[in-house]
């Protein structure tokens, strides 16, 4: 049998990839930010299309589990808000960034394999990523936006700018609008969007590894541990938890839905919160250690879950 360990392993043998290309100079210290660049304009916005429009309609209408996952961020995102901005009295980007990194999952590299060796089915992490992908990460990505250009309010015309400079957007509402309109494209247009897609999870956890070698000037803080810490609490200790509560006694999920949701929630951190984190010069420290931790983490509380339940 396969164990977590044996899933995440490859994820961190790329993370060291990227530490030690760093570390033996065999990439130049300005190779981050071009990496940084290519995921964020070209890798990451055909992945985005790629994985919303292949999952398709028929598959994302499981109501009463939108609703729980809905109703567990509405619950998880106010929490993160409140630790964070009273908490550590944090603002602006960095309250989003923090508050990002407390519930945004890793689909893609965790959820798909660890959903289909655990369920045999990876249609509840992808509603998720579909959420994410469509909803969430695109909302972050317009906050930050908003946060870093000093804004404090924004008209149609401001707004439209916005989605205009950012692609991720620009991709998600093309899938979506192209599946609600039910828009056939050439295979030939789909393998190349598929292909186009594929490095962006490689190249960013190679991206965050890099990054992990820090000059002595850029040395963590005490304060940045103790911010992924608590990031790291909130999303693989008090996310499932709150998923289990919801999923149990709100929406009373049968046993194999509530499993999925509650091994979804405690998925880590998506490499995705350490590539907006390098783009726009926020919380890197910070991100880089939130990724680092809830991926260990990860394995030990889905371990201890598995063995509490008693298997599936």
């Amino acid at each position: 049998m396969i164990t977590s360990f044996e899933l995440v392993f490859p994820i961190l043998a790329v993370i060291l990839a990227g530490y030690i290309a760093a570390r033996f100079q065999i990439l130049n210290h300005e190779s981050g930010s071009l990496l940084c660049q290519y995921l964020f304009y070209f890798s990451i916005p055909f992945l985005t299309f790629s994985n919303i429009y292949g999952v398709g309609l028929d598959n994302l209408l499981n109501a009463r589990f939108i609703l729980a996952v809905v109703l567990t961020l509405l619950i998880v995102i106010p929490t993160a808000y409140f630790v964070f901005r009273f908490g550590f009295k944090l603002k602006n980007e960095d309250l989003v960034m923090m508050i990002f990194g407390s519930y945004y999952i890793n689909v893609g590299y965790m959820g798909i394999p660890i959903a289909s060796l655990l369920l045999n089915s990876v249609i509840p992490v992808m509603i998720i990523l579909v959420m994410q992908a469509s909803f969430l990460f695109p909302l972050t990505v317009f906050m930050m936006d908003l946060k870093t250009g000093g804004n404090k309010s924004i008209n149609l015309k401001d707004t439209l700018l916005i989605l205009v400079k950012n692609p991720i957007l620009l991709s998600s509402l093309i899938a979506i609008l192209s599946l609600v309109l039910k828009i056939e494209y050439p295979e030939i247009v789909l393998r190349t969007t598929d292909l186009l897609g594929r490095p962006a999870s490689t190249v960013g956890l190679f991206a965050l590894g890099f990054t992990c070698y820090l000059p002595a000037e850029r040395r963590i803080t005490a304060l940045e541990m103790k911010q992924a810490l608590t990031a790291t609490f909130i999303k693989i200790i008090y996310h499932p938890l709150v998923a289990w509560l919801v999923g149990k006694y709100v929406f009373n999920l049968d046993r194999w839905w509530l499993i999925a949701i509650v091994v979804s929630a405690m998925l880590p951190t998506a490499v995705n919160h350490f590539i907006v984190s390098l783009r726009y010069r926020c919380n890197e420290n910070a991100s880089k250690l939130i990724i680092l931790f809830t991926t260990f983490g990860f394995t030990i509380v889905m371990s201890i879950f598995l063995y509490l339940i008693g298997g599936i």
